[in-house]
């Protein structure tokens, strides 16, 4: 099969198309082939070796946390997915296998979920990691309720669109943050108040809609880029920070926050994904989520995707064409 193929970590230099032999469905895993793979930023960091802390690398490596394609062959144990079904889901990549950049995947089953009937390839890819990320951030670790306020930090980023609308989902009131550029987008989506974090001061604009301070904040940037994230919390309230892997990025100042009466969380998408995912799913086909705007690249230009998002060139999701 075709793959994208790593022999060391490093730059995108180290990202090379090769051929490699197809992987087997062992037990209770479903053997996918490729058509779209979606490119995080967890990708380039993974690239570079900032996921060593999770699991260890083996070389040869192929890289890609997000998938969609169709079933092609089953292990023992897997009776409910018949060949040719259409499928996305999270890779087990960080489980020692191969990932999402090559023509053919072996997944567990408990991450592969049927891909809603409305959604093609190439979106159905975009979706995995970042639906997963805001679901765990807003429910796992935020413990989002109807009626709460919500501040998204990064409502023009995949997580943060897909946060903004799982909360109002939810039965939240929204805010948000983004560039200039994504303002309508964010107010489509169902932010309530959109907060170009540009040419605004956020704090202010805040304290003008939420007075006493919002239920809960999750941070999909960090690194520092919310001024005063817990300023702007309730009494109570909770801040949330998507992991962004990044050694410079100490979080949220866990310590500050409980002399303060508020709480902190770090929210990452959790493997295996299938059970989370197949909810996003029935939200999808209803038409209460959608996915992000796209950029469909094709496999061999997945250098010119990484270097895209790792220098916040990015304006809509990068997508890798594997197959036709």
């Amino acid at each position: 099969m075709r793959a994208v193929v790593m022999e060391r970590l490093g730059g995108t230099e180290v990202l090379q198309l090769a051929d490699l032999e197809c992987p087997r469905p062992g037990p209770g895993e479903v053997l996918v082939r490729v058509a779209c793979a979606g490119v995080n930023p967890a990708d380039w960091k993974c690239r570079e070796g900032y996921l060593g802390a999770f699991f260890e690398y083996r070389f040869p490596f192929v890289l890609g946390f997000d998938l969609s394609g169709t079933v092609s062959a089953v292990g023992e144990g897997v009776h409910d997915l018949p060949v040719g079904t259409r499928v996305f889901a999270q890779s087990d990549v960080g489980a020692g296998k191969w990932g999402s950049y090559a023509e053919y995947a072996c997944v567990s089953r408990t991450s592969v979920v049927e891909m809603p009937a409305n959604l093609d390839f190439a979106a159905a890819a975009a979706v995995p990691t970042p639906a997963l990320a805001a679901w765990a951030g807003l429910f796992d670790e935020g413990g989002l309720q109807p009626g709460m306020k919500v501040l998204v930090h990064g409502g023009g980023s995949a997580v943060g669109g897909f946060a903004v609308q799982l909360a109002r989902w939810a039965g939240a009131t929204v805010a948000t943050t983004c560039g200039p550029d994504n303002l309508a987008c964010v107010r489509d989506l169902g932010a309530e108040l959109a907060i170009d974090y540009r040419s605004e001061d956020i704090a202010s604009a805040l304290r003008r809609w939420a007075p006493e301070g919002v239920d809960l904040v999750l941070d999909c940037i960090g690194s520092g880029s919310l001024p005063d994230a817990l300023g702007l919390l309730r009494q109570g309230g909770i801040l949330v920070a998507i992991l962004t892997l990044v050694p410079d990025d100490a979080g949220p100042n866990h310590l500050e926050a409980a002399q303060n009466g508020l709480r902190t969380a770090v929210a990452y998408s959790r493997m295996p994904s299938g059970a989370t995912l197949g909810k996003i799913a029935e939200l999808l086909a209803s038409g209460d989520l959608r996915p992000p705007r796209l950029e469909v690249l094709p496999l061999a230009e997945v250098a010119t995707a990484h270097e895209r998002l790792q220098q916040g060139r990015a304006r809509s999701k990068q997508v890798l064409q594997v197959a036709e």
